[in-house]
């Protein structure tokens, strides 16, 4: 039980529950390369406050710009993420839209989990982890990702349930 909290200081629609980020961090004080994918209103100085950590290199990918109150240091689909990035993140984080009607309001369209999972695994080194908080648990290549832990998140009464999803790269 994480709890509503009505001061949540990202009032973007499908915003990161209000303290579910610092906790995800927490879990990982030695990641040093972190991905927020579908970053939405998240801007670098309060994703490295989250991890706390000054060295650590963090990028934000998000379709959406500044034009829609977006903050990406990457903008464009998950999909389409540099060939750069190949295998540099040791923490990826994804919170990506949970239904078509989430997309709508989002103004993107519905992902492919699966295609999304394999563009995620391109970017995370092996041995690196991914956090993803979904109302489903995604389609994934064993030989890719090894599920480590599930934990179910409930904010309240009347919102939903939704899966956090620990996995390592492999």
């Amino acid at each position: 039980m994480i709890g509503a909290c009505y001061r949540n200081p990202n009032r973007l629609y499908g915003a990161y529950p209000h303290g579910y980020l610092e906790r995800v961090h927490a879990m990982f004080p030695d990641a040093r390369e972190i991905l927020h994918a579908f970053s939405g209103g998240m801007d670098l100085p309060s994703a490295r406050e989250l991890a706390r950590v000054e060295a650590t290199k963090i990028e934000l990918v998000d379709v959406m710009g500044p034009e829609q109150g977006r903050h990406p240091t990457w903008q464009g689909q998950v999909t389409g993420m540099p060939a750069a990035w190949r295998g540099r993140f040791d923490l990826v984080l994804a919170d990506p839209p949970y239904s078509a009607a989430d997309a709508e309001k989002y103004g993107t369209q519905m992902i492919n989990r699966g295609e999304v999972m394999r563009a995620l695994r391109r970017v995370t080194r092996v041995g690196g982890n991914l956090a993803w908080l979904d109302t489903a648990w995604p389609m994934h290549r064993k030989s890719d990702w090894r599920c480590w832990g599930t934990v179910g998140l409930v904010r309240s009464t009347n919102h939903r349930v939704r899966l956090a999803s620990f996995f390592e790269a492999t």
